[in-house]
């Protein structure tokens, strides 16, 4: 998982030609001005003027070089991207490639996106699909499956904007989890295993599966991935060598979002991750 500002630094390395931005901000928030602006110009060179009564999308909805899907319907319909297939054969005025923009694609029905398809199938080396989504399993696998997926966490947002759907006791516990996670990378390798399990106080095995079940029934998949996240990264600041377990607990998370379209066990998932690095 990345911030928007890391993926920003790096998105001209990235040579797929259609990426699917996956984050939890998207549910509750448009993608803002401030972020769109920056991804035009870290992946097209182009740079939008600015004004104080005309948003960035308005404005780059007038560019040659940009499409943006209509940003308001509640469906979008295969009127709606039409141009897509056509514009995506020219080669960009002014920029170093052409962009076309659809935010919120679970938005699309079977029409619009197989429209969408044959455009994804047949990638222009100029074009870049850029498509963003709250949750990757509302996404068709059809479209999922051509896009490189890019999971986001902005760290604009506030911790209150983060935690307030939690109580305080859960989100302690979790807490509890990760600060008592061990430094150490001897299972990094390693899956949930017998010899992992074996490894682990049998009360304490037993604590974390009940917190495990207890968080998988009160609470989404998302939010708790995120927790973990907010909670490792905060971790990390305060200890510098704990960057190798870092990215290995934010691998898994990835991992977990990958497969969310198989309705992986959420309690599951909290066990592997919890039981990780319980051991010396």
């Amino acid at each position: 998982m990345k911030t928007f500002h890391e993926f920003i630094a790096n998105i001209k390395n990235i040579k797929h030609h259609a990426l699917l931005l996956v984050s939890r901000q998207f549910e509750n928030n448009d993608f803002s001005d401030e972020h769109f602006r920056l991804l035009i110009k870290a992946s097209c060179d182009i740079e939008l003027f600015k004004s104080e009564n005309t948003s960035a999308f308005e404005i780059a909805s007038n560019h040659s070089d940009i499409f943006i899907a209509d940003r308001q319907r509640k469906i979008l319909r295969i009127e709606d991207l039409k141009a897509i297939k056509e514009l995506s054969l020219y080669q960009p005025n002014e920029g170093t490639r052409r962009l076309f923009f659809i935010e919120n694609c679970e938005r699309m029905n079977a029409n619009s996106a197989n429209a969408l398809l044959k455009a994804l199938e047949e990638p222009q080396a100029h074009s870049l699909f850029v498509l963003t989504t709250k949750d990757l399993s509302l996404v068709l696998p059809t479209i999922t499956s051509r896009c490189l997926k890019v999971f986001l966490h902005f760290t604009d947002i506030e911790k209150k904007n983060i935690v307030s759907e939690l109580t305080q006791e859960d989100y302690k516990a979790i807490k509890l989890q990760v600060d008592s996670f061990k430094n150490s990378i001897s299972y990094l390798n390693q899956t949930l295993s017998e010899q992992i399990i074996s490894s682990i106080n049998p009360v304490k095995l037993k604590n974390i599966i009940e917190l495990s079940e207890k968080l998988a029934k009160e609470y989404k998949a998302h939010l708790l991935q995120d927790i973990i996240v907010f909670i490792t990264c905060e971790r990390l600041k305060k200890e510098p060598d704990f960057l190798s377990v870092s990215k290995f607990i934010l691998s898994q998370i990835s991992e977990w979002k990958n497969n969310e379209s198989l309705n992986p066990s959420t309690q599951l998932w909290l066990i592997r991750i919890f039981t990780c690095f319980q051991v010396a």
